[in-house]
């Protein structure tokens, strides 16, 4: 039996959704390693993030509650929020761009603006 104070792995706060073991999660992972090893497309990360918004939508979970699974995923990948904030003097980063992104597929995605595959 789970304690009821687990973390985001699935609790009840979070209506027992599991995003470790789900497979759009690890879609997700896999397409951030890919594309921050410059091997992955810019196309296949949008489709795995569209694709976790979805399974999020599909099990009842608020927008805000998606936001911070994205942005838990892309922790883990190594990025932090302070990457979307633009450099005093100078361009934005890849992690940037990326991060920046990722955030912006997930909303149009979980608002229905788009079929979050459409763009790229």
């Amino acid at each position: 039996m789970e304690p009821r104070d687990m973390n985001s792995t699935g609790s009840a706060r979070d209506g027992g959704y599991r995003l470790k073991h789900s497979d759009a999660a690890s879609r997700l992972r896999r397409a951030l390693a890919a594309v921050a090893d410059g091997h992955g497309s810019p196309h296949e990360l949008q489709h795995a993030a569209h694709e976790l918004v979805t399974e999020l939508r599909q099990a009842n979970q608020p927008p805000e509650q998606m936001l911070l699974r994205i942005k838990e995923i892309l922790a883990e990948a190594g990025m932090r929020p302070t990457y979307a904030s633009p450099e005093l003097d100078g361009p934005v980063s890849d992690n940037a761009a990326l991060y920046r992104d990722v955030i912006a597929w997930s909303i149009r995605s979980y608002y229905g603006d788009g079929d979050g595959a459409s763009n790229g």
